[in-house]
């Protein structure tokens, strides 16, 4: 009488151990990442926003209208900046700091992130006689999601 060998089938428990393990450890780097990167796409919705009013302090430097103390409707905003939003930016309020230098502050919202939410960007154009405007980004929003200029 010969005994015959079962040949295996399927796969082991260690086998299944391993490839769960492999697959924990690339979700625990791949979320953190997908949810910054989700985060700086709501963040840009500032930067569409926020466009307007850049083109029209270049052209109000380059018409010689841009003055300190102006305010969204001398920007050809919206005169309430919380009339000016999206689904994440609260308001746009645009200003004049002086002759060749404006704000537009955006309040951000809804973004589900701490470190966004409640806070503000803000575009710094800065224009030079016979040269160009150059527009700087800062705020209060965490640096690695501050959008480019």
């Amino acid at each position: 009488m010969s005994m015959k060998r079962k040949v295996q089938k399927g796969f082991t428990l260690i086998e299944l151990m391993i490839v769960v393990a492999i697959v924990g450890i690339l979700a625990a780097v791949a979320l953190p990442a997908y949810q910054d990167y989700t985060t700086k796409g709501k963040v840009s919705e500032a930067s569409s926003l926020a466009s307007t009013a850049i083109r029209n302090a270049q052209v109000m430097f380059n018409e010689g209208a841009l003055a300190g103390g102006l305010s969204n409707a001398a920007f050809g905003l919206d005169a309430t900046p919380t009339n000016i939003n999206g689904k994440y930016v609260a308001s746009v309020t645009a200003a004049g700091v002086d002759a060749t230098t404006a704000t537009i502050t955006m309040r951000m919202r809804a973004t589900g992130n701490s470190s966004v939410d409640g806070k503000d960007i803000v575009y710094t154009v800065t224009c030079t006689a016979g040269a160009s405007c150059k527009t700087s980004v800062g705020g209060d929003v965490a640096s690695k999601f501050m959008p480019k200029t």
